[in-house]
């Protein structure tokens, strides 16, 4: 949905911090005859607008085109026209994505098959293959006319991800695209796993047994690397709504907006911490006013673009984090929690029990001029039963730390610590940390 040309909205948007944005272009209403293009007015004023506000734009090419009948996503055709969109869009368009979850809308229909790219008698789908074609066609024929613009893809499930990979992806391909909603589960956690139910349903192996999202990054880039297939990393998509559940059964939670802004920190962090190139959250305004609708309240603003708590938070998290990147030389942090919270329900999905991890989590940062920053927060579901875990930490450096400072990413209050210091070895007790980020700034 294109709200981007609200005044507002760009207001918001240059408050919060955020860099690039996303939306989708369509096909058909780019050649509306054979072999004509041209760009609606709508896109070319927005394209225009985000320009001058300095903003970078993932133009999703998307959809298909009945003047192609029957097949409505010809490759050849596709290819040209996103080649004629990179021409018209030189200079305004940083970034082209080829076509928004295959796997879920049109293109796995057209060409047939699951949306995990693997039939009942253990064959693959059709259309697993045909993305594949489509997306090395389009990349290097937009590579010829704009080698500025990045081209990135897949974008389907994990499984499916990880077949095309093995299949070749032209070189011309920039990123490799993932959108891992975690769903019902915790942040730190995607509902893939090395487990026996997850491995009949998709034949493939994408995570670990507890299904982490730290280790389907990790086998991500293996993947790619085994198969010379793209360096980067785009998760173009995931996050949380806040609407509420009127009926039982949806893969979604209706999460409070506070849950909301917890959840999406915590998966900056680990995004930032794990060397992900590029993560966006979805959305940036609600798309709907109905309580009942989840797809209507993935936003950071609602529909009446009031910022909600995870607008904030994503702002905190862009000001304080703009200069850091994963830690190159780690410290030697060591949590011992008072207590321990064990995840009482686990989370059954497709037959494979999930169960949040309930530790501490810890991703260490810095900057070019090595100032250091460690984030922690209790890896369980958001909650407002309990006080925040209580817990000791240990910090062993080879540097004198000199000062700490806490910032509380909720509600952005920054405060010195107290902490003792016996020849390298830095202690701090019985310290708070909450469900959500905290950082500690180690001076």
């Amino acid at each position: 949905m294109r709200k981007w040309d609200n005044e507002e909205i760009i207001g918001h948007l240059a408050r919060s911090g955020v860099t690039w944005i996303r939306d989708d272009f369509f096909w058909k209403y780019i050649e509306k005859e054979k072999g004509v293009y041209q760009l609606p007015e709508s896109y070319s004023k927005w394209l225009d607008l985000v320009h001058q506000a300095g903003l970078k734009v993932v133009a999703i090419f998307n959809g298909s085109n009945p003047l192609y009948a029957p097949d409505i996503y010809d490759p050849k055709a596709f290819s040209k026209a996103a080649t004629e969109f990179a021409r018209l869009t030189r200079g305004k368009v940083d970034v082209i994505e080829i076509l928004n979850e295959p796997a879920n809308f049109g293109f796995s229909k057209h060409y047939g098959g699951q949306w995990n790219g693997m039939e009942s008698d253990g064959s693959e789908s059709a259309w697993v293959k045909k993305y594949v074609e489509l997306l090395n066609e389009s990349a290097a024929a937009i590579k010829k006319v704009n080698p500025e613009v990045k081209v990135i893809g897949l974008g389907s499930v994990t499984p499916v991800n990880f077949r095309q990979l093995a299949k070749g992806i032209a070189p011309e391909v920039d990123g490799m695209v993932d959108h891992p909603y975690s769903f019902r589960l915790v942040p730190e956690q995607v509902p893939f796993s090395d487990s026996e139910a997850i491995r009949t349903r998709d034949g493939i192996v994408t995570a670990d047994a507890q299904g982490t999202f730290a280790s389907q990054i990790r086998l991500y880039r293996e993947q790619a690397a085994k198969h010379q297939g793209p360096r980067e990393l785009w998760l173009t998509e995931w996050g949380w709504p806040t609407y509420h559940e009127a009926k039982a059964g949806g893969i979604y939670p209706g999460v409070t907006e506070a849950t909301q802004a917890k959840y999406i920190l915590r998966r900056l962090f680990l995004s930032l911490g794990l060397g992900v190139d590029y993560t966006f959250v979805y959305d940036f305004v609600d798309d709907g006013r109905s309580p009942y609708d989840a797809e209507h309240h993935f936003g950071l603003l609602d529909a009446d673009l009031k910022p909600k708590p995870s607008f904030h938070a994503v702002k905190r998290f862009t000001e304080l984090m703009a200069p850091y990147r994963p830690a190159a030389n780690a410290l030697d942090v060591t949590v011992f929690p008072i207590t321990n919270r064990p995840d009482a329900h686990p989370i059954v999905w497709d037959g494979a029990p999930f169960q949040a991890p309930g530790k501490v989590m810890v991703q260490q940062f810095q900057t070019d001029g090595g100032k250091k920053l460690v984030a922690l927060w209790s890896g369980e579901r958001a909650s407002g039963e309990l006080h925040p875990l209580l817990a000791d930490i240990e910090i062993r450096s080879n540097e004198p730390v000199l000062k700490m400072f806490r910032t509380d990413m909720m509600t952005g209050n920054r405060e010195a610590m107290e902490f003792e210091n016996r020849g390298g070895r830095i202690f701090v007790q019985k310290t708070s940390i909450p469900d959500y980020p905290v950082v500690l700034e180690i001076n």
